[in-house]
């Protein structure tokens, strides 16, 4: 009410004093003149009209009404009829400003936070929105929604999930966690296993800032699947980076592979083909016009795998960094990728000086909507001594004193079909074979192959549940080999 009785005066509410209106004023007389008691209710209309948006005004609306305040307070009202009048009239808009008050507060805050949002949003970091949420695993968080908070010209995103594995394989094969076809024992004796853990979960924390114009990002994400297999698990480092403008630093996705090109499956491995190794690196990437294709360059961390061979003792040496560059084309329907790695392989004999000799590699991926609702994947990789990019060995003994730079070659398929909103089912099969090279030993890995077919379900927002059937083959270089199936159920929830 914007008038209290007082015997024969009226005064103010004290909740204009609060807004700053008319702090000193004194209390009136119980008469106005009838030309400032509409001028007076006129006012706090306008001021009602002019916060609704429905009035605009160059002026102050809480200025103009002050002085309005002012002016009743210089006259006297004559007529207790008008005062009643305009008494109800005041009562009534007060009913309608503090509702009206309050939905303005909100939605203030919530453009205000929308804008800031967006403002920290930006299509290098973010084309893969939304991917997450249909269980593309590959994919970060969302920034624009969930657990996001505020700073001084910062924001910070939390993300990941809770991923709960149940397995249940009917062959041996040595990789319990994930269906690491390599691990296939060939010639083992039957047996069977169950196994539940949660190891693939995740938790990342993305943190962005401003300069200028252009947002700087800071990204970190762990697992728990490091320690050994079989285990609870320890936290283990996925991602650690910046990027600011073209240029990122840290460990993250080498530049040789195309994470939006794999397949989903709820297995942790995935394809055998794929490469799916995280590390250190300085890059560079660079768009090529507004056609969709893009470039990057990159020097990264020259990890390698040697069979040493027998009766040698000694080290493997990295002595320079892998060098990496690729070509991207992104468009609505699909995107394509050729990548390039050449690296020097290092290795040093107790006593002797570093031997050393040059591998390389190259990998073409892609994916493309086949259908509306029916996206197909693919690769091909093949090189020398690039093993270790799929978790085999770069060089391998040939004998006493000897070895060499072992060739390779991969593909994949992968077809992803969505049912409806809230139901997909995946297809991936990959074949990896490593050329034989006279003087291996017998059981040296000649080729594997995968298959994986699953059922994902979306019951409710940031929950899935999914089944998958996983096959695998390994062959050794005497031709043994061995098969193993597995069934995997899978319960996740993301966080917001």
């Amino acid at each position: 009410m914007l008038y209290e009785s007082a015997g024969a005066s009226w005064c103010p509410v004290d909740r204009w004093q609060l807004r700053g209106i008319h702090p000193n004023r004194r209390c009136m007389s119980s008469s106005f003149n009838p030309q400032t008691i509409f001028e007076l209710a006129f006012g706090r209309l306008l001021f009602l009209l002019i916060s609704l948006g429905l009035l605009s005004s160059p002026l102050n609306a809480e200025d103009s009404f002050a002085s309005l305040l002012r002016l009743a307070e210089q006259d006297q009202m004559k007529d207790p009829l008008l005062l009643t009048q305009f008494t109800e009239f005041s009562e009534s808009l007060d009913a309608i400003e503090s509702p009206v008050t309050e939905v303005l507060q909100e939605l203030d805050e919530g453009l205000l936070e929308r804008s800031v949002r967006q403002s920290f949003t930006s299509d290098s970091f973010d084309r893969s929105r939304g991917e997450q949420q249909q269980n593309n695993f590959t994919a970060f968080p969302d920034f624009d929604r969930g657990i996001v908070v505020y700073g001084e010209e910062a924001a910070l995103k939390i993300g990941g999930f809770v991923k709960a594995d149940f397995i249940s394989d009917f062959d041996p094969i040595d990789s319990v966690d994930s269906f690491d076809t390599s691990e296939i024992p060939v010639g083992a004796a039957d047996r069977k296993n169950a196994r539940f853990h949660a190891r693939s979960s995740r938790l990342s924390f993305d943190t962005r800032w401003k300069v200028q114009q252009e947002v700087v990002r800071a990204f970190v994400e762990a697992d728990f699947f490091g320690g050994e297999d079989g285990s609870n698990g320890s936290l283990r480092l996925r991602h650690a980076y910046g990027t600011m403008g073209y240029f990122t630093a840290g460990q993250t996705w080498t530049t040789f592979t195309h994470p939006s090109a794999v397949p989903q499956t709820l297995d942790f491995e995935g394809a055998v083909s794929n490469v799916n190794r995280r590390q250190g690196l300085v890059r560079l990437d660079l768009p090529l016009g507004e056609s969709g294709w893009s470039w990057a360059v990159s020097l990264e961390d020259p990890r390698i795998e040697i069979d040493i061979p027998i009766g040698v003792t000694g080290e493997g040496r990295t002595e320079t960094p892998d060098v990496i560059t690729h070509v991207k084309l992104e468009r609505d329907r699909g995107d394509f990728q050729a990548a390039f790695v050449i690296r020097e392989l290092g290795f040093q004999p107790v006593g002797d000086p570093v031997l050393t000799d040059t591998a390389w590699g190259l990998n073409f991926t892609g994916s493309a909507k086949f259908l509306e609702d029916t996206r197909v994947y693919s690769q091909i990789t093949f090189g020398e001594g690039i093993g270790s990019y799929r978790g085999s060995p770069d060089v391998v003994s040939t004998g006493p004193n000897t070895a060499e730079i072992l060739p390779m070659f991969g593909w994949m398929i992968g077809l992803k079909h969505v049912w409806n909103e809230r139901l997909t089912s995946n297809l991936t099969y990959s074949e990896l074979t490593l050329d034989p090279i006279a003087g291996q030993a017998g059981t040296n890995l000649r080729s594997t192959n995968y298959l994986a077919v699953n059922l994902i379900h979306n019951p409710i927002d940031r929950v899935f549940i999914g089944i998958e059937y996983l096959y695998g083959n390994r062959e050794n270089q005497n031709r043994n080999q061995a098969d193993a199936t597995r069934l995997q159920m899978t319960f996740g929830f993301y966080l917001p």
